[in-house]
């Protein structure tokens, strides 16, 4: 069976993205991130409902009805755009939403890092998305309401895993059951080690509480004792403090993961580029790095000069790329766009963990996940090509954890200038 989520998604494109931008006043990487939490919290808050009977008669008979011009509709407008929004579709997000549209919103926002006013415009625009597909759905497939409700509850373990940190309890979901509803609530609240101590005890059968006030009088004198002991050493660690910084590493939530770059304290400077266009980069990402390879006449193309993306996500274990690593990708679009005469090769590496013809696989599937991200913005298809190598070249040291996430990435390699 189709996949909701993946199907409405495909309605979302990189030039949507980038005029409901502008539109809203919003980044590109922020806007594409709310797309990505506006859907399937839409989603999430319709399946929601398919345990209430009487709200799901009505939503139905609203899905039924709906115009199915609205999906072609849809393509000529964006959000916050003059007819983004319908009433038929704030009256769907008002029966699905219910009281709770306002935390909706504010969880979303805080989520996507934009104003609540530009949720609110996408929010407008995703409500008739939904209705329109729907409707056409319930129609070619001639479902009534308990198909719809069958339906929508297939869908209930992506919706829930694609659902932002928050939502699953704004929207009531925790209580659905499942093993993808059971993880999202652990994740999203996860208890501190004392509420999780003070549980333990609470479930501990207390003791009779006679014959033991002998024991206050010691308790206390033990942690006097404690506290003299532990002003102590606290004077002297800080005798021993040096200056040296120190790094922390988090792991990655799974080796098949490539390598990913989260610093909040990375530069970004402007780069203008041919055709007046300016690019807000880091001076050591990979933009750079390919412009200053371009324009440098004594760089020819060659086999070995591959640079690699540093603010590119996929999706574990697959090759569905991320929503805010489209930034990136335009810009690569945009340096293609500004230097017509230069071909690149997508390469996709994995580390060694797993089997070999996995990992050779799934780097070849995220090359070409990449290659067509690129050429859906009109970037020719001769300029581009794609391969995935598997864990075949690494660059670094596959027996450290800071090593497979070096080798799990995706790289350029300029075949023409």
């Amino acid at each position: 069976m189709a996949d909701l989520l993946e199907s409405l998604r495909g309605y979302i494109s990189p030039d949507l993205i980038s005029r409901t931008s502008r539109e809203l006043g919003e980044s590109e990487p922020a806007t594409a991130k709310a797309f990505g939490g506006i859907i399937p919290a839409v989603l999430g808050g319709l399946v929601s409902r398919t345990s209430e009977p009487g709200v799901m008669s009505s939503i139905y008979n609203m899905i039924r009805g709906s115009d199915r011009g609205m999906l072609s509709s849809l393509s000529n407008t964006v959000p916050g755009a003059p007819g983004s929004t319908s009433p038929v579709g704030n009256q769907f997000l008002s029966q699905i939403f219910g009281n709770n549209i306002d935390g909706v919103n504010s969880a979303l926002s805080n989520f996507a890092g934009i104003k609540s006013t530009s949720v609110s415009a996408i929010l407008g625009y995703i409500a008739p998305l939904v209705l329109g597909f729907l409707g056409k759905k319930t129609h070619d497939d001639e479902l009534d309401e308990a198909g719809l409700s069958s339906y929508l509850s297939s869908q209930k373990s992506s919706i829930m895993s694609a659902l932002p940190p928050g939502l699953v309890s704004v929207l009531g979901l925790s209580g659905l059951g499942g093993a993808a509803a059971a993880a999202a609530s652990h994740i999203e609240r996860p208890k501190p080690a004392a509420a999780a101590a003070t549980e333990r005890v609470h479930h501990t059968p207390e003791e009779p509480r006679k014959k033991t006030n002998w024991l206050w009088p010691l308790l206390a004198i033990a942690a006097l004792l404690l506290l003299i002991f532990g002003l102590r050493n606290c004077n002297d660690d800080a005798e021993n403090v040096t200056t040296e910084p120190t790094t922390t590493t988090v792991p990655l939530a799974t080796t098949e993961e490539p390598m990913e770059s989260r610093r909040s304290d990375v530069d970004f400077t402007e780069r203008e580029i041919p055709g007046g266009v300016v690019l807000n980069i880091p001076p050591d990402g990979i933009e750079s790095k390919l412009v200053a390879f371009i324009e440098d006449d004594n760089k020819v193309p060659d086999k070995t000069s591959w640079f690699s993306f540093d603010r590119l996500h996929f999706e574990t274990g697959s090759a569905r790329i991320q929503p805010e690593s489209q930034e990136q990708i335009d810009n690569i679009v945009k340096i293609l766009q500004a230097y017509p005469q230069v071909n690149i090769k997508i390469g996709g590496y994995t580390d060694n963990v797993g089997q070999p013809a996995s990992n050779l696989k799934l780097s070849q599937s995220r090359a070409e996940a990449v290659r067509d991200a690129i050429q859906k913005q009109g970037i020719a298809a001769n300029r581009l090509e794609a391969e995935g190598y598997g864990e075949q070249h690494p660059v670094a040291d596959n027996a450290t954890e800071e090593g497979r996430a070096q080798n799990r990435r995706i790289d350029v390699l300029v075949t023409k200038k």
